[in-house]
């Protein structure tokens, strides 16, 4: 019997070979990795050779859903993608929010697993009657949209079709391609995209009304109602988010000197620019109105529309933060147009905004020092501030156009390789630095650099709201002593809001506690917050170990760009830099305090306390 919470099922296709299969979902599974994030890790560690190729058939995706969808729990509709990122080489692991999570999740079954790649371009369609691979050349070449529409289309009332899509830049390979559900909540970083159209899948229908059972009703509605009171509580969940969307952090992040400039340069904007960009300026002039995503009571995505210089009208989703950042000062850009239609059709062709915003100020700054030539741009003036190019570039990049488009297609690491400047991608693990400057917050910097999957704030912990958030739990921003222990805690707060289930923005209101109750009467077992601590720590551990066995060196790749250290920003009026002794002293209490060796690896003992049997000694 399941456990409550769970369907018990795991459902596994190989598109090579067409073989669909149903297996019992082992409970030993649900107590030691919980769900989302650490079960999709530990059914994906299961069966992957660490060493494969990320765009091969033995790549292996893994999505996973989490005890609390299907519950009335605050935020708790999200679903979790783990894979071998074509981007770094090493683990992939992303979040979407949206509706396609619970929809998947009601089909009847607590993970899909997908591995081998179809003779020709598949979708799968799920739904408890069936489960079908199904002929998708009439997709293939069909942007996000158009793509989510023709397979919705049979929706009815009460019984709706979702889809999980990839646009052209998928299909093309592109390394920072997304998967879309939606049409504008993505499974992000990484590549995702790309690992789908090596597998000639282009997308998976779901189609469900199932139920969880609930086994302490008392208790996991104390923990709800706890959840839903702080949550109105809390200035950024109240009031900041639904009113401004993410975009509302720009003049916060400017106030603190953490706003990256010119490919990370600096954070020297003019005030009056950066109000340009800012959520306020989306607001009165672009919003039309705001969303969420399924049960979330925040309310932060922005609904959009921009007139083209032709008269015309486009309408989409955003600009998130991320976006903003990295197509607009990162780039030296600060026209919100130019910002908000290369994100439309970032969003329309499957492309990570954030690596595609780095990858640009990254060629930016290779061709104003003239490592990057008119011959290899195809003539154009990739200068700094050029806002007009901005989605041009897209296309070129989303379809792999020769010249430009296929330099821009690698990321920001492989392009500035390819013009003898490796120093010059503002990145870690190959994966672009997001819109938060580390030498603001040494912890910040810390997890950009321990991060399992590259540069993420999310993944390497979202330590930006340690700096004026924290409330009891604020810390200075520049302690190379309290950081270590402050980003391993909110890296393993993240940790289990991916595993639960629920977004990573309700941690500006509360921790784990209220999580801690839902789960635990939703299951009928004491996930203690002692417990779950646990969980996040072997969750670590274990994709520690996937990329360790992949070919991680951490002495070399558990570090930030020189630039860091090289060029001071102004901060609290001190310079700021990241010296390469203090990332090396930050990096190795950060693994004391995971209980790993000073090298970076979690050493034998440890694997075993955790119930980790690596593959290879």
């Amino acid at each position: 019997m399941a456990i409550p919470g769970y369907h018990g099922r795991v459902l596994e296709i190989d598109l090579t070979t067409g073989q669909i299969k149903i297996e019992a979902l082992a409970s030993e599974d649900v107590l030691l990795y919980l769900g989302g994030r650490g079960l999709a890790t530990k059914l994906f560690y299961d069966r992957i050779d660490p060493t494969a190729d990320p765009l091969g058939p033995h790549n292996v995706i893994v999505i996973a859903s989490s005890p609390l969808v299907g519950s009335q729990a605050p935020t708790a509709a999200r679903g979790h993608m783990v894979y071998k990122s074509p981007l770094t080489g090493y683990i992939g692991t992303s979040n979407s929010g949206g509706t396609w999570g619970h929809t998947f999740k009601a089909t009847g079954y607590d993970a899909l697993i997908i591995r081998g790649r179809a003779s020709h371009p598949v979708f799968i369609d799920l739904n408890p009657e069936k489960i079908e691979i199904l002929d998708a050349s009439h997709l293939w070449g069909k942007n996000v949209p158009e793509s989510t529409d023709i397979l919705t289309a049979g929706s009815t009332p009460g019984n709706l079709y979702r889809a999980l899509v990839i646009g052209p830049a998928g299909e093309n390979l592109i390394k920072y391609a997304v998967v879309a559900n939606d049409k504008n909540r993505v499974y992000g970083r990484g590549g995702p995209g790309a690992v789908f159209g090596s597998k000639n899948l282009k997308g998976i229908r779901v189609r469900g009304r199932g139920k969880i059972t609930i086994a302490d009703e008392t208790r996991y509605r104390s923990g709800v109602d706890q959840a839903i009171y702080l949550l109105k509580q809390a200035p950024i969940t109240k009031r900041l988010m639904r009113e401004l969307g993410t975009a509302g952090l720009i003049l916060l992040i400017n106030v603190i000197n953490m706003l990256p400039h010119r490919n990370f340069l600096d954070v020297n904007h003019d005030e009056e620019k950066v109000e340009r960009i800012s959520g306020e300026a989306i607001a009165r002039g672009y919003l039309e109105k705001a969303g969420s995503c399924y049960l979330c009571p925040i309310g932060c995505q922005r609904h959009t529309a921009v007139k083209t210089a032709d008269g015309r009208v486009r309408r989409g989703e955003g600009p998130e933060y991320e976006t903003t950042v990295l197509m607009g000062p990162v780039c030296d850009v600060y026209d919100l147009d130019y910002i908000i239609q290369a994100n439309y059709l970032a969003n329309e062709l499957g492309l990570d905004t954030v690596t595609f915003g780095g990858t640009v100020a990254c060629a930016m700054e290779l061709f104003e020092k003239g490592y990057l030539t008119p011959e290899q741009t195809d003539g154009l003036e990739i200068k700094f501030g050029r806002g007009d190019l901005l989605e041009k570039l897209v296309d070129l990049a989303a379809y792999r156009r020769p010249g430009l488009g296929s330099l821009l297609a690698e990321g920001s690491y492989r392009l500035a390789a390819a013009c003898g400047h490796p120093e010059l991608a503002m990145q870690v693990k190959k994966l672009e630095i997001p819109g938060y400057d580390p030498r603001a917050s040494y912890a910040q910097a810390l997890g950009y650099m321990t991060s399992p999957t590259g540069a993420c704030h999310l993944r390497g912990g979202y330590a930006v709201s340690l700096a004026f958030f924290g409330g009891t739990k604020e810390i200075p921003r520049f302690s190379l002593l309290q950081s270590p222990i402050a980003i391993r805690n909110m890296q393993n707060t993240g940790i289990l809001q991916d595993s639960l289930g629920v977004c990573r923005f309700t941690g500006f209101s509360f921790a784990i506690e209220p999580w801690a109750r839902i789960v635990s009467g939703i299951t009928g077992y004491d996930f203690s917050t002692a417990r779950l601590e646990e969980i996040a720590n072997r969750i670590a551990a274990l994709e520690r170990l996937f990329n360790l066995e992949a070919g991680l060196k951490p002495e070399e790749e558990d570090v930030l760009p020189s630039r860091f250290s090289e060029i001071p920003i102004m901060s609290e009026g001190k310079p700021r830099a990241i010296s390469r002794e203090n990332m090396i002293q930050m990096r190795r209490d950060y693994y004391r305090a995971r209980g790993w060796n000073d090298d970076g690896r979690p050493g034998e003992s440890y694997l075993r306390e955790m119930k980790i049997e690596p593959k290879k000694a």
